[in-house]
């Protein structure tokens, strides 16, 4: 129960961080999310957490690298395959190599094993990171393109080494022939085992899909239960286990097209969950980060004194420096092409490959997967190793956010939210105007405005004086057409009473405070018994004297008059709704929009809790169609008279296109 208390915690503080990161987007979301970790590590019930290395491969690693791979772009790989195996596999091995080296010489206490396995830590570039530092600079496509596949692969690339390191300080042996001969084993073996479990289990999806078993309560736990299926399988036989998901992940993504045939409802669900998922997952490794580091800097002084803290942090600062270089050097000297037309351009983009290899969620993942012990015994190094590659990833954080903004154009904001926002106004105001027109005032023409100013952006309570006016039209005219009914012999004054009872509910219920909710009940028994015309008046006084003589009655008595004051009251709504859905139809205007928005919604509910489920989905789902399609020729006409800028209208197609996926399925269900 604790455990699951803390981890509750975890995520409360990625939930926070990322509440805050909103609202000051200009600083990415990780430091936030370390400053979380920071505040928790100071809560006594954190003392001596701290969770077991193979959570972290399995639970955390492995359904990020999954995700990344169905997200990537086979073609892209394929074409920039040379570029990606260069700077994932082979600037990968020589970044561990050199920073091994590099450790070992400046910390002599750290065996040659150990300081390649914190190599093997801090080479993974993390391409999630990069964009959260650059999402309001312009960066070379291909350098984005070319950041994204590397970090893919790299990231495997790392654990493998990571592997065979540790298997070395365990062993106090390591042969470079038999180091590179089982590297090439465990590489390609992981790459093999992960082409023939993703290609069946996209088998068995597809036949899912062909049995009609497309439900999201199946195909999403199923997909969400594949990383780990693949990575116990591989690491039983003896390959990366990463690797497996990553090339799973892959064979996912190439074969979407074919996945996509399940039902639209399921597809959103799917990308919403995965989203969720990743972004929840690389927080909590962040706020573990903030959570871990003042503790394993108290392990460090307490091991090695005050000043070994300061010297593994100048290591820290070294090491990040010397691996920046490799990554210019690399590309600059076309190790790993990136296209570019010419010289200035090429120094241009080996210097943003060298800074946007920042290192994130995989990097401290892999630093928190170290053993707790070696040889059995207590790791001591563990925490140095930790500590370093802490002090990496901050740097690696800070200094592009810091240079790059130099360096790179901002993004050109071609309109903002309040100019989305009144154009997606427009737009909705115009289909419900169609609909409106084309339709009259039909219970199915009033849903579907409803779900139609369900894609307004922003929700308004809207304008008091105007609500207030609004709700005290509609039940003068329900009002009128009832005391109508009443004169027509339609409807009995005893009926109308109990009908008028509930309309005036909903006006009273709608007011903005309660003395405005007071006086309107006032008003409307005040008028209640001026307005009333004289004949209905006269009906009225006589059927209280009939009252006067009935004796209460039974339960079951009781039950069957409430079933037939329920029947008699949808039957007097129909002309009351028709006659308020027609004022509001003739009333809206881009200024009361939101306020008629309101008031419909409203009588809308009401009318559906009077006459239940609609028997009209057919006559529903092909109004909603009219009505999209509508909004998709609104919008061209708008690009066309450049009264909206193709990039706004692109922006509005977008978000029209998924209403539309969600809605009909709305209705349909």
């Amino acid at each position: 129960m604790d455990t699951v208390f803390l981890f509750l915690l975890l995520v409360l503080a990625v939930v926070i961080s990322n509440i805050i990161f909103w609202r000051f987007d200009s600083i990415p979301v990780a430091f936030f999310q370390i400053a979380a970790g920071l505040i928790l590590s100071t809560l006594p019930i954190y003392a001596n957490f701290h969770l077991e290395p193979e959570v972290f491969l399995l639970g955390i690693i492995s359904v990020l690298m999954f995700n990344d791979g169905q997200h990537t772009s086979m073609s892209r790989l394929t074409h920039q395959f040379g570029t990606t195996f260069s700077l994932s596999v082979e600037l990968a091995i020589v970044s561990i190599v050199v920073v091994g080296f590099v450790t070992h010489l400046l910390i002599p206490a750290l065996s040659l094993a150990l300081a390649f396995a914190l190599g093997a830590i801090i080479t993974p570039t993390d391409a999630v990171a990069v964009s959260s530092i650059t999402n309001k600079m312009v960066i070379p496509k291909d350098v984005m393109t070319t950041l994204e596949n590397e970090s893919l692969f790299n990231d495997a690339s790392g654990i493998v080494a990571l592997n065979l390191a540790i298997a070395a300080a365990v062993t106090g042996q390591f042969s470079v022939m038999h180091g590179i001969g089982n590297f090439l084993y465990v590489f390609f073996g992981g790459i093999i085992v992960g082409a023939i479990l993703g290609s069946l289990i996209v088998m068995i999806r597809l036949r899912f899909i062909n049995m009609n078993i497309d439900t999201a309560s199946v195909l999403v736990p199923f997909t969400l239960l594949t990383p780990f299926a693949v990575y116990l399988i591989a690491e039983a036989l003896g390959v990366s286990g990463i690797l497996a998901v990553v090339m799973t992940g892959l064979l996912h993504g190439v074969q979407q097209n074919r996945l996509k045939l399940t039902s639209s409802r399921v597809q959103i669900i799917m990308t919403n969950t995965w989203s969720v998922v990743s972004s929840l997952l690389n927080g909590i490794v962040f706020v573990l980060l903030g959570l871990s580091l003042p503790r394993v800097i108290i392990n460090i002084s307490q091991h090695h004194g005050n000043s070994s803290v300061a010297t593994l942090f100048g290591v820290g600062i070294l090491l990040y420096l010397i691996m920046t270089l490799l990554r210019y050097l690399w590309t600059r000297f076309d190790f790993a092409r990136i296209r570019a037309w010419d010289n200035h351009q090429k120094t241009g983009n080996s210097f943003i490959m060298a800074l946007s290899g920042v290192h994130g969620t995989i990097t401290l993942a892999m630093a928190f997967s170290l053993p707790m012990t070696l040889n059995g015994q207590t790791f001591n190094a563990r925490n140095d190793i930790i500590y370093i590659a802490s002090i990496v990833i901050l740097a690696s954080l800070i200094v592009p956010t810091l240079v790059l903004p130099f360096f790179l154009p901002k993004q050109k904001i071609d309109f903002t939210q309040a100019e989305l926002s009144q154009a997606k106004d427009e737009m909705v105001n115009n289909a419900i105007k169609m609909v409106a027109t084309n339709h009259g005032n039909s219970a199915s023409a009033s849903q579907i405005v409803t779900i139609l100013d369900g894609q307004r952006m922003v929700i308004e309570r809207g304008d008091r004086n105007t609500l207030n006016q609004l709700f005290d039209k509609c039940y003068e005219i329900e009002k009128q057409t009832v005391d109508q009914m009443i004169e027509n012999d339609e409807v009995s004054v005893n009926d109308a009473q109990i009908y008028l009872r509930v309309a005036q509910r909903i006006a009273i219920q709608n007011q903005q405070n309660p003395w405005q909710r007071i006086m309107m009940f006032f008003n409307f028994r005040i008028r209640d018994k001026v307005s009333m015309s004289e004949s209905a008046r006269k009906k009225r006084q006589l059927l209280r004297q009939k009252k006067r003589g009935r004796k209460n009655v039974g339960r079951g008595e009781m039950i069957k008059r409430n079933k037939e004051m329920w029947t008699m009251m949808r039957d007097i709504e129909v002309k009351p709704y028709a006659d308020i859905t027609k004022f509001l139809n003739t009333k809206m205007t881009n200024e009361n929009a939101r306020e008629v928005s309101i008031v419909r919604t409203a009588y809308d509910q009401r009318h559906r809790r009077l006459v239940g489920e609609q028997s009209f989905v057919d006559e529903q789902n092909a109004m909603l169609s009219e009505a999209f399609q509508e909004e998709y020729n609104f919008i061209q006409n708008q690009i066309l008279s450049k009264r909206y800028s193709r990039e706004l209208g692109r922006e509005l197609n977008e978000q029209v296109s998924t209403d539309r996926v969600v809605f009909l399925q709305s209705i349909e269900d």
